[in-house]
């Protein structure tokens, strides 16, 4: 992984260049697509949890007793994927991180004016400790930055510090990618490929199409 910008983390792992060019083809089919949308969110996830805090702990090997490092066990851990597309990420996130809880976050972009449309938030009024609570946001897109600016503002009013919360995507459109970082400068940013620019209608370009269509062959 490489980093370009103050809290942005581009992959520059061969296997995920790989994958993102089987998702770009237009004649991938979604099982193929699923399947390299999986491997790469795994080589992006498992750098982007390294913000988590570790405390020590004893433990005894079946020679000796020694000290380790664990994730901190009074860590709350957030795994939130924007509906649709964010839920293939989820299982990797929860396969990594299996005692994190999920938050599902409803956010479908108006085709007309490209701003975000709230329809599902299941979130507590409140969290009982915000300053020991990591948040990993899960959208395969960050075009706009529309949803993803609404997304982390969610967390954000519930007092959870900005640099507790990480944004997982795929690919990445320049303005999407200002609009996140001039709002929230302090959010970490993690994704596989930053692509030129957005199109007239919001897509990004060369981009793969629309993600969760071809990853649920809908």
């Amino acid at each position: 992984m490489k980093t370009t910008l103050k809290n942005l983390t581009v992959s520059n792992n061969p296997v995920v260049f790989h994958n993102l060019a089987v998702i770009r083809d237009k004649n991938t089919d979604s099982e193929m697509f699923r399947a390299s949308v999986i491997r790469i969110a795994r080589i992006i996830m498992s750098k982007a949890f390294s913000n988590l805090p570790l405390v020590p702990k004893k433990v005894r090997t079946p020679l000796m007793e020694t000290e380790v490092k664990v994730i901190d066990p009074g860590a709350e851990l957030i795994i939130a994927p924007v509906l649709r597309a964010g839920l293939i990420f989820s299982d990797i996130a929860v396969e990594l991180l299996p005692a994190a809880r999920i938050h599902h976050i409803g956010l479908y972009r108006d085709e007309q004016t490209l701003k975000p449309v709230p329809y599902y938030n299941k979130l507590p009024k409140n969290f009982s400790n915000p300053l020991n609570t990591y948040v990993y946001l899960l959208d395969p897109m960050l075009a706009t930055g529309g949803s993803g600016a609404a997304a982390i503002k969610l967390f954000a009013d519930l007092n959870i510090p900005i640099e507790n919360i990480t944004f997982i995507s795929l690919i990445s459109a320049p303005e999407g990618i200002a609009r996140i970082s001039g709002e929230f400068p302090d959010v970490r940013l993690m994704t596989g490929a930053i692509d030129e620019r957005l199109n007239e209608t919001g897509y990004i370009l060369p981009g793969l199409g629309d993600a969760g269509d071809r990853m649920f062959n809908t």
